[in-house]
């Protein structure tokens, strides 16, 4: 049995600003999706996800390597199962990997889902699901594979499940673990390009908050795209400020300088309003707006946490029990502090 496991991100500086080559800061939490792989006697491949409502349904590969799942299924199983099967079947094309015998693949992203509230919080749980299945499938079928090639078939694999968007930054906390400084990885850069690992912002405090819904990337990043195609010097000229401020963001923390990266917390928080007033998307919701007043009173800073409107936003002080104050004010508004922890570890095999 090979049992595969990969943590959550939140990125703490750069959205938008990464998709445009600049630097981004993200760190790996400890919100884990899990892959377990065992062979069958025979040919045919089994899928379980117990929280999805998926439980042992078989599967074959095609010759030209698709997942095809019985086609009867109810629609909204097929639907959940469309992840797993484009990820699966990059890396078994990819890979030309020819199998012998089926094998059973179990999947679990519980971590990330809120059964009290019915949501699932915005801590990357498809890019760790990936890094655990991709790291799994290479090690189940004997693939001799460096790292930095594991790394970039990992990111390839997600990038075609997510329909080509993306930069990557949340497949890479997922795969390293701990605080990295990320800048998006092409297809023809060189192999071994790596994020890099930096160690935390000593004297700097921060906790996410669930907005308490979730929000739809792929949407936000297409009204962007928008603004780019339809105004693209009002884009350039806003993405040029969030670059900036990335960059300066990104070495304030790698120097150990708390105060001024939380005054980059703020520019960039304003930043983002300013592209989402332009571009007509909320990337700073109302519900964010609130949580950024209510911060702003125990002068803690605020930003949300990946492409906005909803699910996660952090906050972030120097002083922890001004955090916590904040933290409690936000929860007797309705909103949910989060306790998580950074994951330094990043994927790990718990069972060969």
């Amino acid at each position: 049995m090979i049992r595969v496991v990969a943590p959550g991100k939140m990125i703490l500086l750069g959205e938008y600003a990464v998709l445009e080559n600049a630097p981004a800061l993200v760190c790996a939490v400890n919100k884990f999706a899990a892959v377990t792989m065992e062979p069958l006697s025979g040919q045919e491949f089994r899928f379980s996800a117990p929280s999805l409502d998926l439980t042992d349904l078989p599967f074959v590969i095609t010759p030209k390597g698709h997942v095809r799942f019985d086609p009867s299924l109810a629609p909204v199983k097929l639907k959940r199962l469309e992840l797993f099967s484009k990820i699966f079947e990059y890396v078994y094309r990819k890979a030309d990997i020819s199998a012998r015998n089926g094998w059973f693949i179990g999947i679990d992203t519980d971590d990330f889902y809120s059964r009290e509230l019915h949501s699932k919080f915005g801590f990357g749980s498809s890019a760790a699901l990936c890094v655990a299945l991709v790291t799994a499938t290479v090690r189940a079928f004997d693939l001799r594979m460096s790292e930095q090639a594991l790394f970039r078939l990992a990111l390839e694999a997600h990038h075609y499940a997510q329909g080509k968007m993306g930069s990557g930054i949340d497949v890479a906390a997922s795969f390293f673990g701990g605080y990295l400084i990320y800048r998006r990885v092409y297809e023809d850069d060189p192999i071994d390009k790596n994020p890099q690992k930096i160690s935390g912002c000593e004297g700097l405090y921060f906790k996410p908050v669930f907005t308490g819904r979730s929000a739809s990337t792929r949407k936000l990043v297409k009204g962007v795209s928008r603004l780019k195609e339809d105004f693209p010097d009002v884009y350039r000229e806003i993405m040029e400020k969030l670059k900036q401020i990335s960059v300066e963001g990104s070495e304030h923390f790698k120097e150990q300088n708390p105060r001024a990266f939380l005054n980059d917390i703020l520019l960039f928080y304003r930043t983002l309003k300013e592209l989402g007033d332009r571009s007509g998307m909320p990337i700073i919701s109302e519900t964010h707006q609130r949580i950024f007043n209510l911060a702003q009173k125990e002068n803690v800073a605020y930003k949300p946490s990946g492409a906005g409107s909803g699910d996660i936003g952090i906050l972030f002080s120097e002083d922890p029990e001004r955090l916590e104050r904040a933290a409690q004010q936000i929860l007797q508004a309705g909103f949910l502090p989060l306790n998580i922890e950074t994951d330094h570890q990043g994927k790990r095999i718990l069972a060969d």
